[in-house]
């Protein structure tokens, strides 16, 4: 009998994992653990371990196959993954300068002489990645929609890796143009190339052209998480900018807050991938008093 009360003590001790990749590049995923670990488990009253993940891939394999409990996630990693276990749930959706959504983004150095999507014919390109959804994939359904066949497009294509090194390779005339996104903006406001902030100034890079509205990055939960916890989780991302400790936590997710996740949200990645099987449905419990929906 004590043998089993001792397991169950250490079962309840054992951690929630939350997984993350690395879209500013690594340096930036270094200083997560840090931050999130403890401010989550003091929240979610429970030991809670960031696990890193190199690529979106790899993370939506560990969420889909429940190797990681959450995980701050984009759009398109949330929908492969509920692809292979429709079980997930997306709990919360970042917000960005008072935005639930973003933009995909093609950026050039100030003073470049491009400005017209069929002038990029025959240039040199980075993206980020052929998984990244701003970094490849939304910006080459750009070049579709206006009848510009992204196949052999470009005069030569690079990867290289993250936002950052996107944006540089720009400023440093590596490339013509880059590929990353941009904050959703204020109306009559220029669209700001958001994922250049950490190749700074801003001021050296020119949106060239953005798609409409996709939707931020989201919290999801693995499959069987426990109901129970749901609504503790997306309370506690709900209310982190409602304290000093919580806004210092938000800035490891460079976010300003987190909504909720609702109906609809992925429609633009499924449509994208012209997929015909529904993702799993946002988490429908209310929050608790204390949260906060925004």
């Amino acid at each position: 009998m004590l043998c089993l009360s001792a397991s169950l003590a250490l079962a309840a001790e054992d951690p929630l994992t939350f997984g993350i990749s690395q879209p500013y590049g690594a340096e930036a995923a270094d200083k997560v653990p840090a931050l999130v670990e403890p401010y989550l488990s003091k929240a979610l009253k429970g030991p809670v371990k960031v696990v890193r993940f190199t690529t979106s891939e790899e993370l939506a394999e560990a969420l889909a196959t429940g190797k990681v409990d959450l995980a701050w996630i984009t759009p398109l990693a949330f929908v492969s993954a509920s692809q292979k276990n429709a079980g997930i749930t997306a709990l919360s959706k970042a917000t960005r300068k008072g935005s639930l959504f973003y933009r995909a983004a093609f950026v050039t150095k100030q003073g470049s002489p491009l400005t017209t999507l069929a002038q990029l014919k025959g240039k040199k390109v980075a993206f980020v990645s052929k998984s990244s959804t701003s970094g490849y994939l939304f910006a080459r359904e750009m070049l579709a929609k206006e009848n510009l066949n992204p196949e052999g497009f470009f005069g030569e294509e690079v990867f290289s890796g993250d936002h950052p090194a996107v944006c540089k390779a720009v400023r440093e005339g590596k490339v013509d143009v880059g590929a990353t996104f941009a904050s959703e903006p204020a109306e009559g406001k220029a669209v700001v190339p958001t994922g250049c902030e950490d190749a700074p100034p801003l001021s050296d890079f020119v949106v060239l052209a953005s798609t409409g509205n996709l939707p931020n990055e989201v919290i999801a939960a693995r499959d069987f998480f426990p109901p129970k916890r749901v609504n503790d989780v997306i309370a506690t991302f709900g209310r982190m900018d409602g304290t000093p400790e919580g806004k210092k936590v938000l800035e490891a997710f460079r976010v300003d807050g987190w909504g909720v996740a609702v109906d609809g949200d992925f429609a633009p990645v499924l449509d994208l991938l012209r997929l015909k099987k529904p993702v799993a449905e946002p988490a429908k419990e209310p929050v608790k008093k204390g949260g906060k929906k925004k």
